[in-house]
């Protein structure tokens, strides 16, 4: 067939060159001369030669122009010819499911995930005993349920292998990426021995899973260009129209950060609903380890709407431990009934306050508002440290790996090796408090601190407030170590009346400047020490009551000391122990090299356990890295033997963008089809007409094409030879007047 039949009239051109040769014939006289039977046999040889090039000469002028014609008219192979010529009309084909956590959403009486499992056998029924199957899930990372595809002859296994094992899968819990997933199925119709390849993408259309307008995801998943001629992609849509509203329970916010054994833990959460119609009786429950732990109920919540909600729980042990706010209501999504979050608790943070007491007979009154804001007496707050205090002469000889902070309160001077120990217990991955107040010199923090290590800056003097005493500021709400002000929802330090500071200078960008005066003297310093997570936070004005009434304001001393000292603590842990992950965030942990590690393994939120290799670093400390959390749910770290260290938690949150409800646009579609990706978009009722429809009509245009240009190069290469051999008979027969035959 013909795209542009008219165009074969051009056949008729054919007869030119065969009028020009005609035309252009030799007519010849044979004379008879006495010589002639010499030269009668090498006469008739070159004759018969010239006439051989002629005629191939005049074959290859007719197919160029019979080619020329056919390629204007543009010839097309029929698709079935296509197929005859592949062998056969069987193919290879691949379901895509879509597996995201939207194909857990109620269409009815079943979810999104069952109607494409419904659609796929209806599919594999649809299919010739020649053909293969194949299915791909779509999840946070595609995979084949088989390594090659499986006879449709071989109906038991094809039950046994792709249809059975898709009423097992578990509810989606994480996005999807549909061109991944088609470039999974295009490795899977590769082992296929077929000619034709077919994909059907099952899904409920969510943009977020198809990604239209990415490009360069698509080429990727085509590798690097559209669908061949052999290979056929159709997008069967299943759009959900859940008339049930859908309850979900938002991340938990867990108070104090820094949980302590026996210390009131309060769980904060919101409840909302995002369809359309109210619901009542929303149960919730709080699980702490997998135990219930309290109860609560929301009588009503309208569509569109949220609510907040509280719970409580003390820690019973220290270590790693979950906690799980959810809802059994039965709704639109289960798989955002329900929050995790980890926590890690603490027996006691052992601090070390270093007094500007020289020697150790005395009360140490200096730090006595430091020892009151770590250990407050109020039943209702039980702090977690526990400061022992030392004099200068005492510290000397301290063993510092007995503590997690170090609080250096306004000494006059230390000692140079005791200077050099702070450096390193605080590049170990531990932090150090320096607090400037009356005894504070510039020989002790400008040269000293400096030579031992602690670069915290250039001290100039000591500033007055004079009449009107300046207003703190905060400078950087952000930073963790002010999270006590931030949380207090007022400026709760603008009543601190702030008589003296001293005036320093920051060492370099590094140093962070947190709190401020209302000139811009800084007040709160913090730096970044070594690699491990260790850090120095610097006060430039005393807690002894002499230069500011600050201790004396309870409401905001007292948390933001005990902030401090938490902070400082975590020091190593706060870059590598992060129990509340996105997905794909990898999961770390550290601990110290004894007692010995002989095995960790990592067990997902499927159940399966996978086997981790500790490492050892610098600095005494094992290692243990895990990358793939795609999967939301709970992992736990486990270490053998059983008694060298408790279980470890971590928690993957839901990717929460992954619910965005918007579908592909109909623009989106013609992008996909118009580039090649998507043969079309189908209905149920068209699954047995696309699978005759697969191999597409093959364009002959490029083979003519090169078959003409082969044919101009044979024509050239002929005329220069017809050219040479005319050249070499024309010599001689100038020369024969000037021969004597006698």
């Amino acid at each position: 067939m013909f795209e542009i039949p008219l165009m074969l009239g051009g056949l008729l051109t054919i007869g030119i060159p065969i009028i020009i040769h005609l035309l252009h014939r030799q007519k010849t006289t044979p004379i008879n001369w006495g010589a002639m039977m010499f030269l009668q046999t090498s006469d008739v040889l070159k004759k018969k030669r010239r006439n051989i090039d002629h005629w191939l000469l005049l074959l290859l002028r007719i197919a160029m122009l019979l080619l020329l014609a056919l390629l204007l008219a543009w010839p097309i192979l029929p698709a079935q010819a296509v197929k005859k010529f592949a062998g056969g009309s069987a193919a290879d084909v691949v379901i895509v499911l879509d597996h995201s956590i939207s194909s857990g959403i109620l269409d009815g009486r079943r979810t999104v995930f069952a109607h494409e499992i419904a659609l796929a056998r209806r599919i594999a029924e649809s299919l010739s005993h020649e053909d293969t199957l194949s299915i791909v899930i779509a999840g946070h990372r595609p995979y084949s349920l088989t390594t090659f595809p499986v006879a449709v002859s071989n109906t038991a296994e094809v039950q046994s292998k792709l249809l059975a094992p898709l009423n097992e899968l578990p509810t989606g819990m994480a996005g999807a990426s549909i061109p991944a997933a088609i470039q999974e199925a295009r490795r899977a119709a590769r082992r296929g021995a077929l000619f034709d390849k077919i994909i059907f993408v099952l899904s409920d259309q969510r943009v977020v899973s198809w990604l239209p307008q990415h490009a360069a995801l698509w080429k990727t998943a085509y590798g690097g260009k559209a669908a061949a001629n052999n290979l056929a992609v159709f997008d069967l849509p299943i759009l959900s129209h859940s008339a049930l509203s859908d309850i979900a329970i938002g991340p938990l916010q867990v108070e104090p950060a820094f949980p302590g054994v026996g210390r009131r833990l309060n769980v904060l959460f919101s409840v909302s609903n995002s369809g359309p119609l109210p619901v009542t009786s929303i149960p919730i429950d709080l699980l702490y380890d997998g135990s219930p732990m309290g109860h609560l109920m929301i009588p009503r919540l309208q569509g569109g709407r949220s609510t907040t909600g509280i719970m409580h729980l003390r820690i019973a042990s220290a270590g790693s431990h979950w906690i799980t706010v959810r809802t059994g209501i039965p709704d639109a999504l289960a798989a955002d009934n329900q929050s995790t979050a980890v926590v890690q608790a603490w027996n006691h943070i052992p601090v070390l306050i270093i007094d500007s007491q020289l020697g150790s007979v005395g009360s140490f009154r200096a730090s006595r508002f430091l020892q009151a804001a770590l250990q407050p007496s109020t039943a209702l707050h039980l702090g977690l440290a526990q400061p022992v205090v030392m004099s200068v002469s005492s510290a000397r000889r301290a063993d510092l790996s007995k503590y997690q902070a170090v609080i250096v309160n306004d000494p006059v001077t230390l000692p140079t090796g005791l200077i050099s120990r702070l450096h390193g217990f605080a590049r170990s991955g531990k932090g150090v408090w320096f607090i400037l107040g009356r005894n504070a010199n510039k020989s002790f923090i400008n040269s000293q601190l400096r030579a031992g290590g602690f670069d915290i800056g250039t001290l100039e003097g000591v500033k007055s407030a004079g009449k009107h005493p300046p207003i703190m500021v905060i400078r950087d709400a952000r930073n963790p170590l002010l999270r006590p002000l931030r949380e207090l929802h007022r400026n709760a330090i603008v009543h601190v009346t702030l008589l003296k500071w001293h005036s320093l200078i920051p060492a370099d960008a590094m140093e962070k400047v947190l709190l401020a005066t209302s000139g811009g003297s800084p007040l709160m310093l913090s730096q970044p020490i070594g690699n491990s997570g260790g850090q120095v936070v610097v006060w430039t004005t005393g807690t002894d009551g002499h230069w500011n009434d600050w201790p004396l304001q309870a409401g905001s001393f007292l948390p933001l000391v005990n902030q401090i000292v938490y902070e400082l603590a975590m020091g190593s842990k706060r870059l590598t122990v992060r129990h509340y992950l996105n997905p794909g965030e990898p999961i770390v942990w550290t601990g110290a090299d004894k007692p010995a590690i002989q095995a960790v393994t990592v067990m997902d939120p499927h159940g399966l356990i996978h086997a981790v290799t500790p490492q050892l670093i610098t600095g005494g400390q094992y290692l243990v890295t895990w990358n793939h959390t795609g999967l939301p749910g709970l992992y736990t770290m486990a270490f053998k033997p059983k008694q060298s260290r408790a279980d470890v938690y971590f928690n993957v949150n839901i990717d929460r963008s992954q619910l965005n409800p918007a579908v592909l646009s109909t623009a989106d579609m013609k992008w996909l089809t118009r580039s090649g990706y998507i043969r079309r978009q189908i209905n149920s009722d068209e699954i047995r007409q696309a699978l005759g429809t697969v191999s597409r009509s093959l364009s002959l245009w490029p083979i003519l094409a090169m078959l003409l240009l082969l044919l101009l190069i044979l024509e050239s290469l002929q005329c220069r030879k017809m050219s040479q051999l005319t050249r070499a008979a024309d010599v001689p027969a100038t020369e024969l007047p000037a021969m004597s035959l006698w």
